[in-house]
């Protein structure tokens, strides 16, 4: 203040520690968010490399129990259904096959899979008929009997588990693949 009296000053003082207190926190708030963020970031991509693993490591696993059961348990029931059983039997045999069949088809659900079970001409078939593709056009391709497509169609509607449905085969292949 000045006038003609000797200067004077006034001083205000404010605690700001509250202030300066909030703000080291803040900071270190912020830090541990970046951190946890990073850590966060690190996990999720762990868990996705260990989920493309368990989808890998499920596939070969269907596949596996796709073939065994080609190789291992449906020929003996093919054998069995052709051998000369009583009444009892040969229903005990289509109730294991029919089990068999609702066992693997949601397997069968992926293309690749239902692949292990179908014959090379199978496959064949079925890509012509997913093309549009009609018997007649598919056998004079394949230079066979439009009865022999016919009855690998057949097949391949019983494979894809499609019997007595109203499916049509070829929309059927279109949606797997």
């Amino acid at each position: 203040m000045s006038d003609n009296e000797p200067v004077r000053v006034v001083v205000s003082h404010e605690d700001i520690t509250a202030l300066k207190l909030t703000e080291e926190a803040l900071n270190q708030s912020r830090e541990s968010l970046t951190e946890q963020k990073q850590s966060l970031e690190e996990a999720n991509i762990a868990l996705k490399v260990l989920l493309k693993q368990r989808e890998e490591d499920k596939l070969e696993l269907e596949k596996k129990v796709l073939g065994n059961i080609k190789d291992l348990v449906l020929p003996y029931v093919e054998k069995l259904k052709n051998s000369p059983l009583k009444l009892k039997e040969k229903t005990l045999v289509q109730i294991i096959e029919t089990h068999l069949n609702d066992i693997i088809s949601p397997l069968l659900q992926r293309f690749s899979n239902a692949k292990i079970l179908l014959t090379p001409q199978e496959i064949q078939i079925a890509a012509l008929v997913k093309d549009g593709k009609t018997s007649k056009e598919i056998a004079d391709i394949m230079n066979v009997s439009e009865t022999t497509i016919n009855f690998h169609r057949k097949n391949l509607r019983v494979k894809f588990g499609l019997r007595n449905k109203q499916t049509n085969l070829r929309s059927y292949l279109l949606s797997i693949s």
